[in-house]
């Protein structure tokens, strides 16, 4: 009868065992979506900042190279990186600075997947590209 008890509780504890595993896991994977997420919604929301620091530097100064410094200034801040900068001119002739800016995430277990022949794909998610414009 003692042994049957054992039995049983072995049981419980391996199912709680399972249990804990599973959870954890699917702690992971959710921290890792937030953590992607984020950096998508933040790369589009610096890249949009910096093009209005651009902008504003430039009506100060009318210097793009000054505007240019503003810009790729507002997203060191960020940790975000200046893949480009340009300007043009919309329809009613006012100067459009558009700003391209790059992020990077850090994720606990996502980029592991790069072992497994997604490379590109993880490069990608990990590291958001946005361009933004200011008008």
């Amino acid at each position: 009868m003692l042994s049957a008890r054992l039995r049983r509780q072995d049981g419980f504890i391996r199912e709680i065992l399972w249990l804990a595993l599973i959870i954890a896991i699917v702690a992971v994977v959710l921290l890792d979506a937030l953590a992607l997420f984020n950096a998508h919604q933040t790369v589009h929301d610096n890249a949009s900042t910096a093009a209005t620091a651009a902008r504003q530097n430039y009506a100060e100064t009318s210097n793009l190279a000054q505007a240019q410094a503003a810009a790729q200034a507002s997203l060191a801040t960020s940790g975000d990186r200046l893949i480009a900068f340009s300007t043009s001119r919309n329809l009613q002739s006012d100067l459009v600075f558009t700003v391209e800016a790059q992020a990077h995430t850090d994720t606990y277990a996502f980029k592991y997947l790069r072992y497994l022949g997604l490379k590109k794909w993880v490069k990608t998610l990990t590291d958001p590209i946005a361009a933004e414009g200011s008008d």
